[in-house]
């Protein structure tokens, strides 16, 4: 699907993602370490890095990973560097659109985003993965930087009692970053992702029991309530960051040294 597409994903776009998530040419190893997996990739025709995360969750089942993955009102609860996410409309029951603000690590501006999500489930895999869209609903806001999803999403299989998880992202982040801190996404930020997923499914049954056990319209499209997409709602994506004002105000210098590092840097969509 292309930037700023609006339409349900078919199956040719499910087996797009999972061959991206499945291939191995083109991509190198930044990172090996505990069982988890980091590679980059430099797709042709764009200067937009690829990351791609994979690891084994022993203790975390298929269904209980869906879950997780899916339940927004649970992330508010473990995602730390959220500040805002909501669904504005769906599709279909397996299509929506949302906007989610993150916090970003110093000196960068925080980002927002405004995504269509597609899902895909099947008895042994899933697939959930998104992109940039526009949406009257979700404007600029003043001191964030509007980014782009290229394409990000996770690709989820059974192994056993527990999954292997593949975390595939392409983000423009827009602004002006240097070399260092585009690196650090694949060597620091991306392992972490995985970390905090992970201890979030490890805590999610004992949430859920207290937090409306019975309410999971992933599973249950009928208990939605998001209305459905106006087409005249729906606006085009320009190639050009529309937040220049505030780019201009992201001065990044190229020493790493003066990157305030910390736990909490974790950016993922």
């Amino acid at each position: 699907m292309q930037l700023g597409e609006v339409r349900a994903a078919k199956a040719g776009d499910f087996e797009h993602f999972r061959r991206l998530a499945d291939s191995v040419e083109g991509w190198n190893l930044q990172y090996d370490k505990q069982g988890t997996k980091v590679y980059s990739k430099v797709k042709e025709g764009s200067t937009v890095r690829l990351i791609k995360v994979v690891t084994n969750f022993q203790d975390v089942s298929l269904s209980l990973m869906y879950d997780v993955l899916h339940d927004a009102d649970y992330r508010r609860s473990w995602d730390e560097n959220m500040l805002d996410c909501y669904e504005i409309c769906q599709l279909d029951s397996y299509n929506d659109i949302g906007y989610y603000s993150i916090k970003c690590p110093s000196p960068m501006k925080n980002r927002d985003f405004v995504t269509q999500r597609s899902w895909y489930w099947e008895e042994d895999n899933f697939i959930i993965f998104n992109h940039t869209v526009n949406h009257k609903d979700a404007p600029l806001k003043k001191g964030l930087i509007r980014g782009n999803s290229i394409l990000s999403g996770y690709y989820v299989r059974r192994i056993g009692d527990g999954c292997s998880l593949t975390y595939v992202s392409q983000v423009d982040l827009k602004g002006i970053l240097p070399k260092w801190m585009v690196n650090r996404a694949a060597t620091k930020i991306a392992p972490k992702v995985v970390t905090k997923v992970h201890k979030a499914a490890l805590g999610y049954q004992a949430w859920k029991s207290i937090h409306a056990p019975s309410y999971k319209p992933w599973l249950w499209p009928d208990q939605s309530i998001l209305p459905k997409l106006r087409p005249d709602d729906v606006q085009s994506v320009g190639s050009e960051s529309p937040s220049a004002s505030d780019q201009e105000q992201e001065v990044i210098g190229d020493d790493p040294n003066g990157y305030a590092s910390s736990d909490d840097d974790n950016i993922m969509l």
